[in-house]
């Protein structure tokens, strides 16, 4: 038999808009739900920009609802 040393597919990344200057509690709960998303191989915060970077092959349905919340003011 012989091996083939295919170039590895791109790792496709999902960008997605939060509200800028996020505080450090939303910033864990967002950074856990989607951590703990199927298929998900990184992600990295831009804060200041409002920017999440999600690596991975995720649903992008699961990966909205992990990224909504709402500040604390409702107390969910």
């Amino acid at each position: 038999m012989v091996e083939r040393n295919e170039p590895a597919a791109p790792a496709r990344v999902a960008i997605v808009a939060l509200p800028p200057g996020l505080c450090r509690r939303c910033v864990r709960v967002v950074s856990r739900r989607v951590s703990d998303l199927p298929g998900v191989v990184s992600l990295e915060f831009d804060v200041d920009a409002g920017v999440l970077r999600v690596g991975g092959e995720v649903d992008p349905a699961a990966l909205r609802r992990a990224c909504t919340f709402n500040h604390g003011l409702t107390g969910g």
